[in-house]
C-alpha cells in the first residue's frame, strides 16, 4: 500500500470559509441525530475503561 498525499488549499475567501463551516455544522448535526446516543454510550464506556488521571500540583517542577 502506498501513501497518498493530498493538498488542501489553506487560503480561502471569508465567504468560502463560512460556507465550509456551515456545511460542517450541518454534517455534525446530522451525525449527532443519527448516532448521538451511540456516541454517548461509546464515550461513557471508554471513560470507564480508561479513567482520566489528573495531574496533581504536588509534582516536582521541571
Amino acid at each position: 500500500m502506498s501513501m497518498r498525499i493530498h493538498k488542501l488549499n489553506t487560503y480561502l475567501r471569508p465567504e468560502d470559509a463560512y460556507t465550509i463551516v456551515e456545511f460542517l455544522d450541518q454534517v455534525r448535526d446530522m451525525l449527532m441525530q443519527a448516532y448521538g446516543d451511540d456516541i454517548k454510550i461509546m464515550l461513557q464506556e471508554a471513560s470507564q475503561h480508561n479513567p482520566i488521571q489528573r495531574e496533581s500540583d504536588d509534582d516536582e517542577s521541571f
